[in-house]
């Protein structure tokens, strides 16, 4: 009976202590029972505070496929924002990219593209003559006085054609349709006195000094022509009309107490070509461009110009004296 007795106690000792190892083993941190290769993906992907803790069974899968997890949804992304436009329009636009914006059109207007060079703009061709109408205003005579028979010859020589106009019969309208108006030294003053002139845009030639008084384009009405005087100082020799003449010229073969160099005081944006000898107030050839203004306030509606011939002139005029004649109706009718 004690021999049973004591087997059955040896035999519950030995089974205690096998529990007993089986339990130290078990809670043994150097013994793993989760296969190294699923403890080592659960390290890397989950590390723990507690090395002894055990990994939950739901933390190892999480450490294996999280690769594979996070790869998704960022190609998602990508095609996302491929597929809409949306994505980056309806983004507010920066300081950075604004400053960008409005930097790129103020650099164009900074430095724009130089400008193609330009050619020189041609020289105003120089009016001609050649049919031409010219309206000749002289004194209603008959026949015509011959002062204007040689002049209207004359003119006709040059090209123009012309019209004579009976001195009482100078009206504005009367002047219509004319390129150059040529008022002779045979005119009556009081005709011009109307101011019948005053508004008429055509290129004029005044071969009588009250014609430009009238338009306050002279101060001197009367008395402008210094008798027994066959010469005019030069004054402006580069000018068209001076034709290449300078210093004193002979203007008339030969004087009288009758006839001699008449004359116009004329304003300060006058161009002056020619004088009485010793004066140099007194000018013989002279003309106002369209736009200059008299000392009056008169605006000059085309070119005026005045020649100093006096009655009779035409017989003993020289050869330089035709030359200023012709080259003054030339330099009018271009009317600058």
């Amino acid at each position: 009976m004690k021999r049973l007795l004591l087997l059955l106690i040896a035999v519950f000792m030995t089974i205690a202590m096998s529990a007993c190892s089986s339990s130290e083993k078990a809670a043994d941190p150097g013994v793993s029972t989760t296969p190294a290769s699923t403890v080592t993906a659960t390290a890397t992907a989950t590390p723990s505070a507690t090395p002894t803790a055990t990994p939950k069974a739901s933390e190892t899968p999480a450490a294996s496929s999280t690769p594979a997890a996070s790869a998704t949804p960022a190609a998602t992304v990508e095609a996302t924002k491929a597929a809409s436009p949306t994505a980056d329009a309806t983004k507010a636009p920066t300081a950075a990219s604004t400053a960008k914006a409005s930097e790129a059109p103020a650099q164009a207007t900074a430095a724009p593209a130089p400008a193609a060079s330009q050619p020189e703009a041609a020289q105003k061709a120089e009016v001609s003559p050649q049919g031409k109408k010219v309206l000749l205003v002289g004194r209603d005579s008959e026949p015509l006085p011959a002062e204007d028979v040689a002049i209207a010859s004359r003119l006709k020589g040059m090209g123009f054609s012309v019209t004579h106009l009976a001195d009482r019969e100078l009206t504005a309208d009367a002047t219509k349709g004319y390129d150059l108006i040529y008022v002779s030294q045979t005119t009556n003053s009081k005709f011009l006195k109307t101011g019948a002139m005053k508004e008429v845009a055509i290129p004029t030639v005044y071969v009588k000094s009250h014609g430009m008084f009238y338009l306050g384009l002279s101060s001197q009405e009367e008395g402008t022509t210094v008798k027994k005087l066959k010469s005019i100082d030069i004054v402006d020799s580069k000018s068209k009309i001076a034709g290449g003449l300078s210093g004193t010229v002979e203007v008339y073969t030969e004087t009288g107490d009758n006839f001699g160099v008449s004359y116009g005081i004329p304003g300060k944006e006058a161009k002056v070509i020619a004088t009485v000898p010793g004066d140099k107030t007194k000018a013989a050839l002279y003309y106002y461009d369209k736009g200059a203004k008299g000392d009056n306030g008169y605006e000059v509606k085309a070119r005026l110009s005045y020649y100093y011939w006096s009655n009779g002139m035409q017989d003993t005029s020289t050869d330089a004296g035709w030359k200023l004649w012709d080259n003054i109706v030339l330099w009018t009718l271009q009317n600058g």
